[in-house]
Formats: C-alpha cells, structure tokens, sequence
C-alpha cells in the first residue's frame, strides 16, 4: 500500500552497479582504466580479460612464377619457344620465334605452359622413334594409350 510508482518498484532503482561501476549513477573513472582500455572492449588490451594478445597472421609468401619461354628441339635456341594458354577454350599454342615450330595441346584447368611444353617433348621423341623403326617403346606405347 506504500508504494509511490506504478511498476511497483517504489523507491528502489533497478540494479546499475554492473553497468556504472561502484561510484554510483554514473562511470567511475577507476573501472575504465582498470581495464586497459575502454568499456567496449576496444583498446590497448582488446584480447581480453588476463588473456595474452595474438599476433596478427603473417601474408603468404608469393608463388613462384613457372617460365612460359624455352629453349626450342628443332634450332637449339635458348629461350626462343613461346608458350600462349587460351584457358577458354582450353587450349595451348608453343610457338618458336626462330624456326616458326607450332604446336597446339589440349588443355584442362589445372595445366601450365610447362605442360604444354613436355606434351610437345613427348610427341616429338615419339614421332622420331616412329620414323626411325615402326617399334615404339613400351613407356611410350603405355602413354599413347591413356
């Protein structure tokens, strides 16, 4: 019956310790700095309460650059091979500046010019094993079956 508010809480106020630290109604100046830093948790000690901060992650190292010129079979011409990927159309083109040797692979996603380059290797070794007696040799035999 002696209750003057109409939420029945009378002359209590809600609990606010938690919020304003043990200085009353408003922030006390101890609680902020006993933190390290601001009440949001943004600051000097952002890792935590008694927790050690962590190092940021370090970048990546960048991957090495595989060459896209070599040396050509036919002239013996250092760095004079030119290999060009059209990964739409997955396709790889060798082409030499000296001699005017093409070449054309099938490509996938994962293939590099270096591929493109030892698929040329490949078919040139078997080509001249093929002209030279009709006997292929066996790792050779297995490949072309693949």
């Amino acid at each position: 019956a002696g209750r003057s508010s109409s939420r029945g809480l009378g002359s209590r106020a809600p609990f606010t310790a938690a919020v304003t630290g043990r200085c009353g109604a408003r922030p006390c100046a101890a609680s902020r700095y006993r933190w390290g830093g601001a009440v949001s948790g943004a600051g000097r000690g952002a890792a935590g309460m008694g927790r050690r901060r962590s190092r940021g992650q370090a970048p990546s190292k960048p991957k090495p650059k595989l060459d896209t010129m070599f040396d050509c079979l036919f002239c013996q011409t250092g760095k004079a091979v030119e290999v060009k990927m059209v990964r739409l159309e997955q396709i790889g083109f060798l082409k030499c500046r000296v001699c005017a040797v093409t070449f054309q692979s099938r490509t996938t996603y994962l293939s590099e010019a270096v591929d493109v380059y030892s698929d040329w290797v490949d078919e040139t070794e078997e080509a001249n094993f093929r002209k030279d007696g009709d006997d292929v040799p066996a790792p050779l035999k297995a490949a072309a079956a693949k």
